[in-house]
């Protein structure tokens, strides 16, 4: 009882069926789809933190590199250890000076000139320093000289010495080197790699540096960072030792959040537990953000790369699928009832198209015939049903003699139409030469010889144009060319006795209506409307109603107003004319607004108005109003 009250028809049944099962495995296939999709952007997003953190301890092994090479070319070079080793050799009992020893002063400049030979062909230091034990410095690059040093007070001595020829890497600010920069800053972070510099007998004879400019060595990472808001680079050395991003960066901080927000990443990574290239999600005290995490250590300088990452930004591309899966799943589901509800309609059309021919076929009018002929149909299987296809056969038979007797009937009422539109178009054009030939006589009579030349010019377009066929009507802004072509002939014959103004959108222009629809309301404003009161004047305007789909002409003057006798026969005649079974009967002499009424109705059936009444101020209105489709 319970089913057949759900289901009551049997489309209803078969859409729930075709539904249920149609779903089912939709959201099967999706969410093991949804599963495969997941899982792959995880591991793609993974494996795009991890590659990033390996091209970054890519590059700075490249940078190391150089600069280890850069050291090795120093201390490998013959002529470094020719002229360093003269540089080395005091002789005994004399304080060698460059101004009073010329051979050193050479051994000096020498090693400038090889240091900045091999810094120029490299590119990849800003300084080299050479030390000795005996407390000299000589350096090239940025500064060129020599200086008193106290080689055991530098900071990398004692592991430098220690390491015994292997380098030592360490972050200087510019402050702590023994010579002026010469970048401006004295606080500015520097890269120093040191060894121990041996002669040929393999003993220690001094420490080469090599010093590079912080930035540019982590300009990459830079870079990086501005490009990805979200992204943030850590390198530490071998002790943990914060290397990048560079402490005057960190003390810069714009806020104490941001500096705070560097103690709290410098903590997760203090305390990180998994095994390096692997991604580790990390929480974010200060503003509980999910973070992500990949480190991974440099086999060539013992530097660990950290990056980290919002979860929010690694994972932008899930959250986006998310939400596209989410909205597919939801359009084939609504796609699934679509079609779902469309089978069960088409298995079930056949009962409900005999069903409507029948009810349809009951009424007596010939509309019902109409639809129900839009309804003849074949059953695909007749033998199958059998009984419905003989009820089939036998009302089709039956609506197929209804349809063609109601498209002769609308066949014979078009051709009507058609006709008494024509009719009435033809009775204007007698109209207007009846007229014209009136204005032109009396012109003639007044000696308007070359003005009768520039109406009769006037009057020959005036021909062409309503010589052309008009069954389907005209564009508005011919038939306004048209009324432009009268009056330009009236301002002719009165000159300055008449004024007139067009007020019409250029949306308006393009608006099909009856030809001679406007120009027998200007000639009958100048027939009757127009006084002795000079000088006479016409406004034309025109409005465009899009949300009614309507379009409206006005034409007032400033004339004595119409008689009130004539003005109430015109009105009864619009009021009593709504329905014509036959078109009107109208004389030639005087019957403009009426031909103008009668076609108004003809063109636009209900849609058509037409207002005409006296003004307060004087003169007539006369509104007339039309759809812009034609009905």
């Amino acid at each position: 009882m319970e089913l057949r009250y759900r289901f009551r028809t049997l489309q209803q049944s078969l859409f729930a069926y075709y539904s249920a099962v149609f779903i089912t495995f939709s959201l099967i296939v999706a969410g093991l789809l949804y599963v495969y999709l997941t899982s792959d952007i995880r591991h793609r997003s993974e494996e795009q933190q991890k590659q990033l953190g390996l091209s970054i301890v890519s590059h700075l092994d490249q940078e190391v590199v150089k600069m280890n090479n850069f050291s090795m070319n120093i201390v490998y070079s013959n002529l470094v250890k020719e002229h360093f080793s003269h540089y080395l050799a005091p002789a005994e009992g004399v304080e060698r000076t460059m101004t009073s020893d010329p051979s050193l002063y050479k051994d000096t400049t020498t090693l400038i000139d090889v240091i900045m030979a091999i810094i120029s062909s490299s590119n990849t230091a800003k300084q080299a320093n050479i030390y000795d034990v005996n407390g000299k410095m000589l350096g090239a690059g940025v500064f060129n000289g020599q200086l008193p040093v106290d080689l055991k007070q530098r900071p990398w001595y004692k592991e430098t010495w220690e390491r015994s020829g292997w380098r030592v890497i360490r972050l200087l600010q510019g402050g702590a080197l023994p010579m002026p920069t010469g970048e401006g800053r004295t606080d500015q972070p520097y890269i120093s790699l040191t060894r121990v510099y041996k002669d040929g007998n393999y003993v220690s004879q001094g420490v080469v540096e090599i010093l590079q400019l912080a930035e540019d060595l982590f300009q990459y990472l830079h870079e990086l960072q501005a490009g990805n808001k979200e992204l943030r680079v850590y390198v530490l050395d071998e002790q943990d030792t914060l290397l990048y991003p560079l402490p005057s960066a960190t003390l810069d901080a714009d806020s104490s959040s941001a500096s705070a927000g560097y103690s709290e990443d410098m903590k997760l990574i203090q305390h990180r537990t998994s095994p390096p290239e692997t991604m580790q999600e990390v929480t974010h005290s200060p503003t509980g953000s999910r973070q992500m995490m990949t480190y991974m250590t440099s086999q060539e300088t013992g530097w660990t790369v950290v990056v980290m990452q919002s979860k929010q930004s690694l994972f932008a591309n899930l959250n986006r699928m998310a939400l596209f899966f989410a909205g597919a799943t939801l359009a084939t589901l609504l796609i699934i009832l679509m079609f779902s509800y469309l089978i069960s309609k088409r298995v079930t059309l056949p009962l409900h198209r005999l069903q409507r021919i029948i009810q349809k076929t009951g009424e007596n009018d010939l509309m019902s015939g109409q639809e129900a002929g839009q309804l003849l149909f074949k059953l695909d299987h007749p033998a199958s049903i059998r009984e419905l296809a003989e009820l089939n056969d036998t009302f089709i038979r039956l609506n197929q003699q209804l349809v063609q007797s109601f498209q002769d009937q609308m066949a014979i009422k078009s051709r009507e139409t058609e006709a008494r539109l024509l009719a009435l178009q033809s009775q204007m054009n007698p109209h207007f030469l009846y007229n014209n030939i009136t204005n032109i006589s009396i012109m003639a009579e007044e000696g308007m010889n070359k003005q009768i030349v520039v109406f009769c010019d006037h009057i020959a377009s005036m021909l062409r144009y309503i010589s052309t066929s008009g069954k389907n009507g005209v564009p508005l802004s011919h038939e306004l060319e048209y009324c432009e072509r009268y009056l330009e002939c009236m301002k002719i014959r009165f000159e300055d006795d008449l004024h007139y103004e067009f007020s019409i959108p250029d949306e308006m222009k393009n608006i099909r209506i009856p030809m001679l629809i406007i120009q027998p309301l200007l000639e009958n404003t100048m027939k009757y409307g127009l006084s002795d009161t000079l000088p006479w004047k016409l406004h034309i305007t025109g409005e465009l109603h899009i949300d009614q789909e309507t379009w409206q002409i006005h034409v007032e003057d400033n004339g004595p107003g119409m008689e009130p006798g004539t003005l109430a026969q015109l009105v009864h005649y619009i009021d009593e004319s709504q329905e014509w079974d036959q078109m009107p009967q109208l004389e030639i002499n005087g019957m403009g607004l009426k031909n103008i009424w009668a076609r108004l109705k003809l063109w636009y059936g209900p849609a058509a108005r037409m207002c005409i009444e006296n003004k307060s101020t004087g003169g007539v209105s006369i509104r007339i109003r039309g759809s812009i489709r034609k009905e």
